[in-house]
């Protein structure tokens, strides 16, 4: 006999109760195979099954992929299927929404890899888990024990766990001999475009250059000799181009004191700002601001000269 569940990500016509959002069980040895049917609705779920031993299979728009163990299949959220089993098979089932699963990377230096692994159907087994399946099992056994049991610090200890989960299949995913060699072929559009995108989420955060290198898995001086050549600007000047631009933006329509928008900026000294301001637009911020204020056709550094 099959035993069968439902995994939906709100309401849909199946009577079961939605999951959620991070939702884990663990499958022990049964007689019977076991399957799960994957529904997915306007918040999206991705799923994670993890097969210690025997076989499963997905059968995702009409195309059935065999998953061998030790093996793990990542489902994204646009994805909808049957996952399944046979009897004597152990492992995990990990279900997490979309929205938890942003709040997860984004904090993370890796996240525009992790947004790129996470968003794609990932299938890998045997030696491709070689020397990271032990830590899956264990952050998967760790988000069961957290979610049936919670104690002190549950919800760090989970999206910690989530986040190790994402890392550790984009390791499986581009080993870093593969991201170094794709940075010696001298991709300099991506690689300059991903630290742009990095920029836009991190220029407040006072992020060193050497910073975003390393999360860029490059050298300062390759991200430095690639900025250049592809835009005319060091990542440095990049990076001040576009804190001068908010800073200008917000000068103009923020009614805040000087102080409190370098603070929003990242700028704990209120000096410091002012000079960095005044380097770039030859004017303090509060003269700036009257300036533009009495003539608003000056709207300052276009956002369509920022690299």
């Amino acid at each position: 006999m099959l035993e069968t569940a439902h995994i939906v990500s709100g309401p849909t016509g199946f009577a079961e109760k939605p999951l959620p959002a991070l939702h884990a069980e663990r499958f022990a040895p049964g007689l019977a195979p076991r399957s799960w049917i994957i529904r997915q609705s306007v918040a999206r779920r991705s799923h994670l099954l993890v097969i210690e031993t025997r076989r499963g299979t997905a059968t995702m728009r009409g195309t059935t992929v065999a998953i061998q163990s030790p093996g793990l299949l990542w489902l994204p959220g646009d994805h909808e299927g049957t996952l399944e089993v046979e009897a004597g098979a152990q492992g995990y089932l990990i279900s997490v929404s979309d929205d938890v699963l942003t709040r997860t990377v984004a904090g993370s230096a890796e996240a525009l890899h992790l947004r790129r692994t996470i968003d794609r159907l990932v299938l890998r087994e045997g030696a491709q888990l070689a020397t990271t399946f032990a830590a899956i099992t264990e952050s998967c056994s760790t988000l069961v024990r957290e979610l049936n049991t919670p104690g002190r610090g549950s919800a760090t200890m989970t999206s910690t766990h989530v986040l190790l989960l994402c890392l550790h299949i984009w390791r499986s995913v581009i080993s870093e001999e593969a991201s170094d060699n794709a940075a010696q072929r001298g991709d300099g559009p991506r690689l300059v475009g991903n630290f742009l995108q990095m920029v836009e989420l991190h220029y407040r955060d006072g992020w060193p250059i050497a910073r975003y290198a390393a999360a860029l898995g490059v050298t300062d001086d390759k991200l430095h000799a690639h900025c250049k050549r592809e835009k005319g600007y060091s990542p440095r000047a990049i990076v001040h181009q576009r804190l001068i631009h908010e800073a200008c933006m917000r000068l103009r329509q923020l009614d805040l004191p000087v102080e409190q928008i370098g603070y929003g900026l990242g700028f704990r000294d209120p000096g410091y700002f002012n000079r960095f301001f005044r380097k770039y637009q030859n004017a303090s911020p509060g003269a700036y601001r009257r300036r533009a204020r009495l003539d608003p056709s000056q709207h300052g550094p276009s956002y369509a000269a920022w690299p």
